[in-house]
Parts: C-alpha cells; sequence; structure tokens
C-alpha cells in the first residue's frame, strides 16, 4: 500500500465524506449519491478513485453495486500512525531544547544559572587518552560535534594564549564557526578556553567559557562546566543549544574511547 497514495485520496472533501458514510457499513452507488445530493456518474468517479487507492472495495449483486471500506487497508494505515506516533530521541530532544530557549529568553542577562552547564562522564580510559581526545586536533574532530553535524575544522593546543577554533557543518550545508583561546592548561588535569561562536564577519555573537576537568587513576572522571555570558534574547537559542550540544559530544566522545 502506497500510504500518500491512499491519504491523497482520502483527503479530497467529496470522497472523505464517502468514507465516514461507508464507515457505518456498505451503501450502495444510488444511496451515495443521494446521500451526497450528487449525480450518480459524478459519484462513480469518486468511488472509482478510493478504489483504486485500495481504500473502497464495490461488490456486485446482480444490478447492485455496494461500495464498502477495505479494512486491511485502514489497518494498514493505522499501523503506520502508530509507527509515525512515536517519539523519537531527536523529537524529545527538540522539545527540551524548545522549552530551554523559552526559559533562557524569558531570563536573558540576568540569570547565570540558566546558562551554565555541568555535565559528568565516567570514562573508560586513562586520564592521558582522554587529555590527548581534548588535544589533539585530529582527535578532537572526529567526536567535537552534536548529532546532524561535522567537524570540518578543529584547532586546538594545550598551550596557554593559543588559538581554539571549530568549524560545524549542518546536514544541509549551513556552517557555524566558534573561536576563542586556550587560558589555563594542567596537563591531564585541567584545562579551559573560551570557545564563542561568531558571525560571518568574525565578530562575537555571545561568550562561552569551557573548563575541562580529569581526575582518577582506574579510568577517567572528567567535569566539564560550560559558562554562557552576555546572553541576549538574540542569542538565547546558542546558549539554551550548549547543554544538548555538548551532551552529545560526549556521547561521542565515549564511543570513542570505548574499549574495542
Amino acid at each position: 500500500m502506497d500510504v500518500q497514495q491512499t491519504l491523497a485520496a482520502i483527503g479530497e472533501p467529496t470522497r472523505f465524506r464517502i468514507v465516514n458514510m461507508l464507515a457505518e457499513g456498505p451503501r450502495t452507488v444510488g444511496e451515495i449519491a443521494t446521500a451526497l445530493g450528487a449525480l450518480q456518474p459524478q459519484t462513480t468517479k469518486h468511488i472509482q478513485a478510493l478504489e483504486t487507492a485500495g481504500v473502497v472495495k464495490v461488490t456486485r449483486l446482480g444490478r447492485r453495486r455496494l461500495a464498502s471500506l477495505d479494512r486491511a487497508t485502514f489497518r494498514e494505515i493505522a499501523e503506520w500512525a502508530d509507527g509515525a506516533s512515536v517519539e523519537s530521541e531527536d523529537d524529545r530532544a527538540l522539545g527540551a531544547y524548545a522549552q530551554k530557549v523559552a526559559e533562557v529568553t524569558a531570563h536573558a542577562g540576568n540569570d547565570a544559572a540558566l546558562t551554565t552547564v555541568e555535565l559528568t562522564r565516567r570514562l573508560r580510559a586513562s586520564r592521558s587518552t582522554v587529555w590527548r581526545a581534548w588535544t589533539d586536533p585530529e582527535l578532537a574532530a572526529r567526536w567535537w560535534a552534536p548529532r546532524h553535524f561535522e567537524a570540518v575544522r578543529c584547532e586546538i593546543r594545550p598551550e596557554v594564549g593559543t588559538r581554539v577554533e571549530l568549524v560545524l557543518r549542518e546536514a544541509d550545508g549551513t556552517i557555524y564557526t566558534s573561536s576563542g583561546t586556550v587560558r589555563e592548561v594542567q596537563p591531564e588535569r585541567r584545562l579551559t578556553f573560551d570557545l564563542s561562536p561568531v558571525d560571518a564577519q568574525g565578530d562575537t555573537l555571545l561568550t562561552v567559557d569551557v573548563e575541562v576537568r580529569l581526575e582518577g587513576e582506574d579510568g577517567t572522571s572528567l567535569h566539564l562546566t560550560i559558562r554562557a555570558k552576555d546572553v541576549t534574547a538574540a542569542t538565547a537559542p546558542m546558549a539554551a543549544g550548549l547543554e544538548p550540544g555538548w551532551s552529545q559530544q560526549l556521547d561521542r566522545l565515549e564511543a570513542l574511547l570505548a574499549p574495542r
């Protein structure tokens, strides 16, 4: 069954009335025409269209033609609708993101707690391995992007004052650039830098500070703090996207470092 074709057939107003009528039980073509206040040839054309789409069956009993719904088709539509109604992970993420955007927009510039993100992960890798994943640009580019994005450029070195840059490309080709500077380096322990979204002219849209702390000997406890500052109503969507974005990136980091 072609769901699109079936729904298109049902969606035509007169045919929809016929389907509603037949939902109560079979009717002759003449009865349907009378109920519609239409000529029988016009009614026959609509019934033929529904029959072609698999929505209606026409049974000939002598000189009578009885139209009835093909209930199997509607069961298939119901199965399709059940599948379409199941909320995906991306649906849930989008809903949470929209709510966060509304909260940040309403309190733009007045509530730092709304624009501070704290994330913790327990990684099954040594601190040196995790540190390298953060500070080796080639490794960082493999995980430093949320779902549906690709890191096309990643620049970072564990040296105070060096440039940090991340260029992401969305599935539709849109490019997003963030840049900043490394502020503090304690090898395999602590790394802080700013990584702020910039516009096409390179001007900072809002300031985003990132703090990475690594602890533990048997495996690594990763503590990540992201703080957005100078948030306005216009940049609230960017600030609201920090938590889901970095959470997805840490998912990719965890997968990258998982023991094979």
